[in-house]
């Protein structure tokens, strides 16, 4: 019996209306996001995945469709801290 190829695939998931490359999220989940700046100084842009993201630490007030991640100072605090 043949195996339907499309059952094993999961969903593509758009983010900010941009398909992700194969396996990107996943990439970046295990690597870490490919940051890039944008228009907004707050916000980076993962030219990897299409996600949003700003660092809480830095920007109390959460820009509009930006997902909180650390940055790398604040990543780091949050280790130390019991």
């Amino acid at each position: 019996m043949k195996q339907d190829s499309r059952a094993a695939t999961p969903p593509t998931v758009m983010s900010n209306g941009v398909a992700p490359l194969v396996d990107a999220a996943v990439s970046c989940q295990w690597y870490g996001h490919c940051w890039h700046s944008t228009h907004h100084p707050d916000v980076k842009h993962c030219s990897l995945c299409g996600v949003r993201g700003y660092c809480p630490g830095c920007t109390p007030i959460p820009p509009a469709g930006a997902k909180p991640f650390d940055c790398t100072a604040h990543a780091r605090e949050r280790q130390v801290q019991p």
